[in-house]
């Protein structure tokens, strides 16, 4: 079973989770999934939530675009702004950087281009900057929800 490719989340898929690969082992009840490394480390073994697992061909289609088309690599890293910021009111653009980098690191977005890139696709989902937030090297802009005034 574990020797041909299925379709991904399924039992015998390959994952990522965390940037590293994994095979998809089993799907419980509660929404998770029991994954084992592949390659080196295939002895290594846990659980994690299915929502967690990208698909690795997604992840190498996102790699790929971040390079060939920005128009839709912006489109897909809006997206994913809007959907990591839905319940905030508030963020400061270092930590949503580092949010950023961290799902492009997991294969989840391509990587943004720079700050520049970041705070353009927040003005344009209706986000305006309010600020400063941070003293010293943690000074970072503040961007709030909510149409300019």
């Amino acid at each position: 079973m574990l020797q041909c490719e299925n379709q991904f989340p399924y039992p015998g898929s390959v994952a990522l989770f965390l940037g590293l690969r994994w095979r998809v082992l089993s799907h419980a009840a509660d929404g998770t999934a029991h994954i084992a490394r592949e390659g080196v480390a295939a002895s290594l073994s846990r659980r994690a939530d299915i929502d967690a697992l990208v698909d690795p061909k997604i992840a190498d289609e996102n790699a790929k675009l971040a390079f060939t088309d920005a128009s839709e690599a912006g489109e897909r890293i809006g997206l994913y702004i809007a959907r990591h910021l839905r319940t905030a009111n508030e963020v400061g653009l270092q930590t949503l950087a580092r949010d950023l980098t961290a799902a492009a690191h997991e294969g989840r977005i391509p990587a943004p281009r720079d700050n520049v890139q970041i705070s353009q696709l927040l003005r344009r989902l209706g986000w305006r900057k309010a600020g400063h937030t941070g003293e010293g090297y943690d000074r970072t802009p503040l961007y709030v929800r909510g149409a300019i005034q």
